[in-house]
């Protein structure tokens, strides 16, 4: 079996990539810990900041906690917190966030997820565990559902799809931050404590991979599994790989073969090695 392993003067390997002009996913890692954010995009344009400019700041105050322990929603919860009040944000306006965190030592792994990213823990006897939260996919299933139909009959990226996305993101306002919705990091520190958090040994385990929602390895010409996209990174580079999948969403411009809310979403991918 191939190894996982990177070089060990780079245990972590990371890269974003925007999918148009302005990206939105941010990464942080540091001694024994790593995170990838991925600001929501607004439709309608109804926020104070820029997604971006929160899931930055957000990253930051993250990585600057995570080396005081604690528990991972503890941290997070302090992190939203902290961003909320040093720039006076608003539950109805504040941009939103997904955080996909983990956190190893030499006994133990932990993942903490809160929106659709990814972490992915890689075993060296082969197997794959997918860590996400699904929670944002039952909301507005019918809306989300009517974007995705129309462009595999022939629709395109115009008018039409942009208000099936409204309609989308206003079913989703209504849910955000709610018991039957989905939780999500914005203005209100109590939602990092609904996140999913997992916790188990470290033996075994290779490598960890930690993506945003635009990093889909189906999409790759090649690696289109995990473990197969994180032999990828090490081979030829995180940024290649995250620009290979672009070129393959190029090549399906209208979202024919995989429709999507946009042709092409911002990648983030991030991977530590651990045998």
């Amino acid at each position: 079996m191939e190894s996982l392993q990177p070089p060990s003067s780079v245990p972590v390997q990371a890269a974003t990539r925007a999918g148009g002009t302005n990206n939105q996913d941010r990464y942080v890692h540091g001694d024994g810990f790593a995170a990838v954010l991925d600001g929501a995009t607004s439709v309608a344009g109804d926020r104070s900041h820029d997604p971006g400019w929160y899931a930055d700041r957000l990253a930051r105050e993250i990585g600057a906690r995570m080396p005081r322990g604690g528990a991972l929603a503890d941290t997070v919860a302090d992190a939203v917190r902290a961003v909320r009040d040093a720039h006076r944000l608003d539950p109805d306006t504040s941009p939103t966030s997904t955080v996909a965190l983990a956190r190893w030592s030499g006994d133990t792994v932990e993942t903490y997820l809160l929106g659709d990213s990814f972490v992915v823990v890689l075993r060296a006897d082969g197997d794959e565990t997918v860590h996400t939260d699904d929670r944002l996919d039952a909301v507005g299933a019918a809306e989300r559902a009517a974007y995705r139909a129309r462009l595999a009959a022939g629709g395109e990226y115009d008018v039409g799809h942009r208000d099936l996305l409204l309609a989308l993101q206003a079913e989703q306002a209504c849910r955000r931050n709610r018991p039957g919705g989905y939780w999500i990091a914005g203005a209100e520190p109590e939602a990092a404590h609904h996140g999913i958090t997992t916790t188990g040994e470290r033996s075994g385990v290779s490598a960890l991979v930690l993506a945003s929602d635009g990093v889909a390895p189906e999409r790759h010409p090649e690696a289109v599994t995990w473990r197969a996209l994180s032999g990828a990174a090490y081979r030829r580079g995180p940024a290649q790989v995250l620009r290979e999948l672009h070129d393959a969403e190029a090549a399906d411009a209208d979202g024919r073969r995989w429709p999507r809310s946009k042709r092409h979403d911002d990648k983030t991918l991030v991977i530590a090695g651990l045998e």
